[in-house]
């Protein structure tokens, strides 16, 4: 189930998806490639991970954030 998208380039997208794995439900961050027609073909380049761990992913980025805002600028 696809749960939204975001551009990355003009060849890649970053979906998130809900999969089923194995009986289990799963998040998907996944890139996908943009080929001729606009298809989305999957890439290699992803990660799947329960749902429990969810708010602790968007803890590590928020934390990732923060760093980078608060990052001297070079």
């Amino acid at each position: 189930m696809l749960i939204g998208k975001i551009t990355t380039n003009s060849k890649h997208r970053l979906m998130v998806t809900v999969e089923d794995h194995k009986g289990a439900k799963v998040v998907d961050l996944r890139s996908y490639q943009v080929i001729n027609d606009g298809e989305l073909v999957p890439t290699q380049d992803g990660i799947s991970f329960s749902p429990e761990k969810v708010d602790a992913v968007i803890d590590l980025l928020r934390e990732a954030q923060k760093r980078i805002a608060g990052a001297p600028a070079h």
